[in-house]
């Protein structure tokens, strides 16, 4: 029996620069339907060799639907089971970039990363938004000598301590997030960081 079949699998576009500090500029790059669920592998990935941002939102037909937020180096693929396919991208590179996927019905094992940036306030620590499908957060800054001054503090569901790492202690593959309700990051004021979340999707 022929699986059901989305109405649009495929798709292109040229996404503006992107210059530091700005907002990042989303734009819909595919909006598809199908009349029942089915395994879909989406590929997406930049024509231009740039890195991108990509939501990923889908339904299986009945009940919420899901998302995910993906940060791409270059391409990537993750398997939905989906009635519905939302893909939206937004460009992370200096340049104009051209960002496309593509739909087969199958399933893959993937695995993928959400990257989020900061700059440290020692007064008022950030916190690090925990985004859906997140396993392991690892947090990186440009000069490796400054790891040691970067407090990473998980916090549970109900506010508890649960977990306060140094920058420069971090285990591998980064620190498992178990039942993680926030993490804030303690790091000296200016300093520069990114923390990357490690997805099971």
């Amino acid at each position: 029996m022929a699986l059901p079949r989305l109405s649009r699998r495929s798709c292109q576009e040229m996404l503006a620069s992107h210059s530091d500090g700005a907002d990042l500029a989303f734009v819909d790059l595919l909006r598809a339907e199908a009349c029942g669920g089915a395994w879909r592998i989406v590929e997406a990935y930049s024509a231009s060799g740039g890195p991108f941002e990509l939501h990923a939102a889908w339904s299986g037909g009945e009940g919420m639907g899901q998302e995910a937020k993906i940060t791409v180096p270059r391409a990537t693929r993750l398997s939905v089971y989906a009635a519905s396919l939302s893909l939206k991208v937004a460009n992370l590179s200096e340049r104009a970039n051209r960002v496309g996927c593509n739909v087969s019905d199958g399933y893959c094992v993937s695995g993928n990363q959400f990257e989020v940036r900061g700059v440290g306030a020692i007064n008022a620590p950030p916190d690090l938004t925990i985004p859906p499908f997140a396993t392991h957060l690892r947090v990186d800054c440009a000069d490796r000598s400054h790891l040691s001054s970067l407090v990473v503090k998980v916090y549970d569901g109900v506010g508890v301590l649960q977990a306060e790492v140094l920058g420069d202690e971090q285990p591998n593959p980064g620190l498992p997030l178990g039942g993680a309700g926030r993490i804030t990051l303690v790091a000296p004021d200016d300093l520069r960081f990114r923390g990357v979340f490690l997805l099971s999707i």
